[in-house]
């Protein structure tokens, strides 16, 4: 029998496990307006039970952060996706939200960014773990562009390649000033998508907090980052990224520096 635990003080996590905790759960949020702090990640959740919850979200302005990772999808065909994507179009008091394994691909991320375009609330998005590739990112790259308040974006694990942050890129460079961190581990970017990143963040002055290991970290995108972290005043602080520059008869190369915002 799955372990429920609500705590609905401001501040604090709220776990519920299964679906038919997911089900109360949702029937609580309906009347419930002291909860803050949600994470039913890796919990059992299914289509019905997240169904549920997106649907009570579209009324419910009082909880700020939800994490909902790791449910038990049940279909290849992106439905809790579109759920969510079409709450976030009227829900304006979540600021933080984790859909990390979820299964979303291309078109959910479409969905997701532009049901985000007139969004004013969410600064905090982990698309984590998931399945997007480059027309996924192509899309993030169009609602980066449009400046909203999104300011921290993880696209870990994915599969958004050289065009998806070539485009990402792009859309930072001179678009966006709210962006401060980027997380893009481990999806198969090599020294093009870097390089043209490392560019983008020599025009951009707000995204102070990048992580990219994982990554092809190939002899040009090396020196690329090097030069954004040397200097009096470096463009990136090490204490902001995952990645530390070193030499080896003269030719740079990267390590891992071990900094994370957290793992999913």
């Amino acid at each position: 029998f799955s372990f429920l635990l609500l705590c609905v003080s401001s501040g604090i996590n709220a776990e519920y496990g299964g679906r038919q905790g997911g089900i109360l759960l949702s029937a609580t949020l309906q009347v419930n307006s002291t909860l803050r702090d949600l994470n039913i990640a890796d919990t059992d959740q299914n289509n019905e039970s997240l169904i549920a919850l997106t649907t009570v979200l579209h009324n419910n302005t009082s909880l700020k952060k939800l994490d909902v990772s790791n449910p038990l999808i049940s279909s290849e065909q992106e439905e809790t996706t579109v759920h969510f994507a079409t709450m976030l179009k009227v829900n304006y008091g979540l600021v933080e939200l984790h859909i990390c394994k979820h299964g979303i691909k291309d078109f959910g991320a479409s969905q997701l960014s532009d049901s985000l375009n007139d969004n004013k609330s969410l600064l905090f998005l982990n698309l984590g773990c998931n399945n997007i590739g480059e027309d996924g990112a192509k899309a993030i790259a169009r609602l980066l562009s449009r400046n909203t308040p999104l300011k921290k974006l993880s696209l870990t694990s994915n599969r958004i390649g050289n065009n998806g942050i070539v485009a990402i890129s792009e859309a930072i460079a001179t678009n966006n000033c709210n962006l401060n961190t980027l997380m893009i581990n481990n999806n198969g970017i090599t020294e093009a998508g870097l390089c043209a990143l490392a560019a983008a963040l020599r025009l951009n002055i707000t995204l102070t907090n990048i992580y990219l290991w994982g990554n092809e970290l190939q002899s040009r995108a090396c020196s690329a980052f090097e030069r954004l972290m040397e200097g009096n005043k470096p463009r990136i602080l090490a204490h902001n990224t995952d990645i530390e520059p070193y030499k080896v008869d003269g030719v740079t190369y990267l390590a891992e520096a071990g900094h994370y915002l957290f793992s999913h």
